[in-house]
């Protein structure tokens, strides 16, 4: 299987997109919303202020969503 690793670079930073993913998933698990139950998970990157937003929806059609964004490092 092809292992593959996705960076968005900008302005001397590097943001890793695995990692996102990972920062964006233990954030939906501490709000109680277990990673068996998502059906889409959307994520969004700023790169200008290294901001992500996301965008979860269930299986049963609720949504998450974090009003404050998460900073990559």
């Amino acid at each position: 299987e092809m292992k593959s690793i996705f960076e968005v670079q900008y302005r001397g930073k590097n943001a890793n997109t695995t990692e996102i993913e990972k920062m964006v998933k233990e954030d939906v698990k501490a709000k109680g919303v277990k990673i068996s139950t998502i059906d889409t998970l959307n994520i969004y990157f700023t790169p200008e202020t290294s901001s992500v937003y996301y965008v979860v929806t269930t299986k049963d059609g609720e949504s998450i969503n974090n009003d404050e964004p998460l900073n990559v490092e």
